[in-house]
């Protein structure tokens, strides 16, 4: 039978199984950091997803809102109520009985709406308190005469918030010609 003698050095490096206490601290912080990493990158890709989101968002209900908007301005034959926040269209469709259709901001609701035969549309939303209307008559100088306006100037921004920011804001300004309405110099 033969005995192997190990040295002492020899025998210290095969008792050895375990990590160091200074080892697991630099494994440690080196998985905290590369950790709060990823958490920092994952939390501004949600942040910018949110932000792309609520620009998509706001560019359909601008594009929407702005539709029935200028359908019902081109259509109208006269306006029985005009202001910096509310318009009042009064449309005659031909064979058909006229209406009126008013359109306004709603500052505690941030909201810009239509409405027509008792019922409220909500248009756009997060509209800032920057809206205005502007009437220009047929020569473009501004106006507030009702009888000499013929084009009607829509100015607003929408912004929306994702968390504690301002995300995304979206400004509109848009100018529609009464198309139906005959007016006088």
């Amino acid at each position: 039978m033969t005995t192997t003698t190990l040295s002492h050095a020899e025998r210290g490096l095969k008792s050895r199984k375990g990590f160091t206490l200074t080892e697991l601290m630099i494994v440690t912080t080196l998985t905290v950091v590369l950790g709060g990493a990823l958490f920092s990158a994952f939390g501004f890709v949600m942040r910018s997803s949110f932000a792309i989101s609520n620009y998509a968002s706001m560019t359909s209900d601008g594009r929407r809102g702005l539709e029935v908007f200028a359908r019902d301005v081109r259509e109208a034959n006269n306006l029985t109520d005009f202001s910096e926040t509310s318009i009042t269209l009064l449309i005659a469709p031909p064979d058909e009985s006229p209406y009126e259709v008013v359109y306004r901001y709603n500052p505690n609701d941030k909201v810009f709406e239509r409405y027509h035969n008792g019922e409220t549309a909500v248009l756009m939303r997060d509209v800032q308190e920057d809206f205005h209307f502007t009437g220009f008559n047929v020569l473009h100088e501004s106006t507030t005469n009702t009888r000499e306006i013929k084009q009607v100037h829509l100015t607003l921004s929408m912004v929306q918030r994702v968390i504690d920011r301002d995300t995304s804001e979206k400004v509109i300004s848009a100018r529609y010609i009464m198309r139906n309405k005959a007016v006088a110099l």
